[in-house]
């Protein structure tokens, strides 16, 4: 008979894919935001609507979660040096930054063409002359909410590459937590678009001491632990082959044949 996780065990599985999702949540918010820079650098701009919905969706979502994973480190005014804290201080600079580009964002689209439409109907023998100095004032806002928006956005990416950076060492500080682990390899292709091309192998590098096998023998013994076996075999496959010589992918990869045998017969 089957023995049911303890509460501990049970909030200690919940943290665990709660942070393998938070991890989630940036890297797609970190790839969304480079195909808008993209797209925007070759559409002369970025509409107000898709700044608008990334801010309040994705960003809201991360920093929310953010907050509830590492801010429980805090203890009054006293906060742990870790770099989850350092994490979560950063996604929430990041939220707010881009709150401030998303309303210079709004301030343009909505209304220089409201002021541009203005300024054409000067032109006609019957418009009054008063008009003409409101006009130059709202032409002057609109010009410094463009030159704000500019700076307030390049301030927000770089806020957001810094977060990037520490969140490879956030991911150090994880490298226990299966389901990260599982998370990064199931995520491959997203991990190339964030941190480029064969990024997996670096950062299982980084997060264990330069020997990435490690998170495919780790990723692997949870599958196994979890009934699912078929993937196990293939990740401790893939890491016979960086380190043919490893002894756990060779002692687990044995057990994963014996149960697949028994179950079998």
């Amino acid at each position: 008979m089957a023995v049911s996780p303890t509460p501990e065990l049970r909030r200690q599985r919940d943290e665990q894919e709660r942070v393998a999702g938070t991890v989630l949540r940036f890297l797609r918010a970190r790839a969304r935001l480079d195909e808008m820079v993209a797209k925007g650098a070759n559409a002369g701009g970025i509409p107000f609507a898709e700044i608008d919905a990334f801010v309040e969706s994705q960003l809201f979502e991360l920093k929310e979660e953010c907050h509830w994973l590492f801010r429980s480190q805090e203890r009054g005014e006293a906060i742990e040096a870790s770099t989850a804290v350092l994490f979560d201080i950063l996604v929430g600079s990041l939220f707010h930054q881009f709150m401030k580009t998303k309303e210079n964002a709004y301030q343009v689209e909505r209304y220089a063409p409201k002021y541009a439409a203005l300024r054409k109907s000067l032109q006609l023998p019957d418009a009054p002359r008063q008009v003409e100095t409101f006009l130059k004032e709202g032409e002057r806002i609109i010009a410094r909410s463009r030159r704000m928006f500019q700076r307030e956005f390049a301030y927000a990416l770089e806020l957001f590459s810094e977060a990037t950076i520490v969140l490879r060492h956030v991911l150090v500080e994880n490298r226990d937590n299966p389901l990260v682990v599982r998370m990064l390899l199931d995520n491959e292709r997203l991990l190339d678009a964030v941190y480029g091309p064969g990024s997996l192998e670096k950062l299982f590098g980084e997060m264990y001491d330069g020997s990435p096998v490690r998170g495919y023998v780790t990723a692997a013994g949870s599958l196994y632990e979890g009934g699912w076996f078929e993937r196990a075999r293939d990740l401790c496959k893939q890491a016979r082959k960086l380190d043919p010589r490893n002894r756990q992918a060779t002692h687990l990869l044995s057990k994963l044949n014996a149960a697949a045998h028994a179950h079998l017969s």
